[in-house]
């Protein structure tokens, strides 16, 4: 059971390899965000964290342009679908179908729950309030560590059931990338997947790159309730965080506690 891994250390690394952390509510039914005042709102209480203000200004979704030829009325234009508020990283969207937040700078936990706190509260003061569909929390980890020169250096790094394909003497040297995912469930409620990609970025010169992609959410409709939402995010987070210790061995770990890029 994953209940059963360690608790998490939660402990600040300095080279952390975080690069995107994600949180998303799908809406079982179309949610009325569009008006004004709802954008205002939604400004407000996100800027009570203290932490500044936001951007503001309309979510229009995506159009998909269509070729109609000469003669041809043009498309209709797309009419805006809710809001999108930006500070620095981080980036909030609401929408009809679904509301988000979104960042490439997470500092901590706390942090990132109380944006997430702002929009359940905000939700859960519309006049018609959306069921929920789906709710999932992502953390995307990009690891790369120096010494690092071949897919087979990964073996004592990452643990041993992300490198099964290393396992084998006479293929590890000849491995040049692997991919895989595991879907595994955690509770009655929640699920989560495991998505893990090892290969040479050829971005970054051919660095030797793992990415590792933790999305634990709950899905099946259900009334919105902002208390049992965030209860869920929590566990949600405590999830990720175990799996993300769990893909690790002690020396990885160890690497990410100091500057590795000073090594």
């Amino acid at each position: 059971m994953i209940s059963d891994l360690p608790p998490p250390r939660y402990e600040r690394l300095t080279s952390a390899p975080l690069e995107l952390v994600v949180w998303q509510m799908q809406f079982a039914e179309p949610a009325r965000v569009s008006a004004p005042a709802v954008g205002a709102q939604v400004a407000e209480a996100l800027r009570a964290d203290g932490q500044g203000s936001f951007n503001l200004s309309r979510l229009v979704p995506p159009q998909i342009a269509i070729g109609l030829g000469p003669g041809l009325p043009p498309q209709a234009p797309v009419e805006p679908d809710g809001w999108q508020l930006r500070r620095g990283q981080l980036v909030v969207n609401v929408g009809s179908g679904s509301v988000s937040a979104e960042t490439t700078a997470y500092d901590t936990w706390e942090g990132f729950r109380a944006t997430i706190a702002a929009l359940c509260s905000v939700l859960g003061e519309l006049d018609d309030v959306p069921g929920e569909q789906r709710m999932g929390l992502r953390y995307v980890d990009r690891v790369a560590v120096p010494g690092v020169q071949q897919a087979s250096d990964w073996n004592g790094l990452l643990a041993s059931w992300l490198t099964a394909p290393l396992a084998q003497p006479q293929l590890a040297d000849a491995v040049l990338a692997t991919a895989g995912q595991l879907e595994l469930r955690v509770d009655e409620e929640l699920q989560a997947a495991v998505r893990h990609r090892l290969f040479p970025d050829f971005e970054r010169r051919g660095r030797q790159t793992v990415i590792l992609d933790y999305d634990t959410f709950r899905q099946g409709y259900r009334p919105f309730n902002a208390e049992a939402a965030l209860e869920a995010v929590d566990r949600c987070s405590d999830v990720a965080h175990r799996l993300f210790e769990a893909s690790l061995t002690p020396d990885l770990y160890k690497m990410f506690m100091r500057d590795t890029e000073s090594d």
